[in-house]
């Protein structure tokens, strides 16, 4: 069976442009939410997706060294993602949750010695089965809470998931379309 996702990723507009170009590049690092992929808002939690990319998009603007935006314009890519059933790793079903807490008793011993520190296990847990061949995970789907600026600036600090994210590992596998479907100033607002 083939899932088709629609996935909505805010960045700014010459990024976006980049992307519409040469395709998505990925985010690397085992504390990323569900691993190394290129990361989307889905239909879930929410029923609104773009919005929440959209205020990504906006919350990722903010430099928080400099006090200043590193870039003022924003731009949301629809993207439509295709992924056959075997390679999709489901967190918001039981199945899913099931088999990374079954990569976590795996790779539990491992995780010690290899004296990694990360807040979250799911990006290391999924980044180490892709690695080694266990599971071939093309994409990824689960529930998480994301702070966005509103919620960085009266510092909300909730566990209850407030969206659902996908991430895609194989971008010119699975995204078979992508065009802009939003475009708009950032005002300068702290974050």
């Amino acid at each position: 069976m083939i899932h088709n996702i629609i996935g909505f990723h805010g960045s700014s507009t010459d990024s976006a442009k980049e992307i519409l170009k040469s395709n998505y590049e990925l985010s690397i690092g085992d504390n990323h939410w569900v691993g190394n992929g290129v990361y989307f808002f889905i239909e879930g939690i929410s029923s609104k997706p773009d919005e929440q990319s959209k205020k990504w998009a906006k919350t990722q603007s903010w430099d928080k060294k400099t006090k200043k935006l590193k870039y003022k314009y924003y731009c949301i890519i629809k993207s439509e993602i295709s992924v056959n059933e075997e390679n999709l790793l489901d967190l918001t079903k039981e199945d899913g949750v099931e088999i990374l807490s079954y990569l976590f008793r795996k790779y539990e011993d491992k995780i010690n010695k290899l004296g990694k520190k990360v807040e979250y296990y799911e990006g290391l847990l999924i980044n180490l089965a892709r690695g080694e061949g266990l599971l071939d995970i093309q994409v990824v789907k689960g529930n998480f809470y994301i702070k966005f600026a509103e919620e960085r600036i009266i510092r909300i600090n909730l566990r209850t998931a407030n969206c659902t994210i996908c991430t895609v590992f194989e971008p010119r596998i699975n995204i078979t379309n992508s065009i802009i479907v939003s475009t708009g100033e950032i005002k300068d607002e702290v974050y």
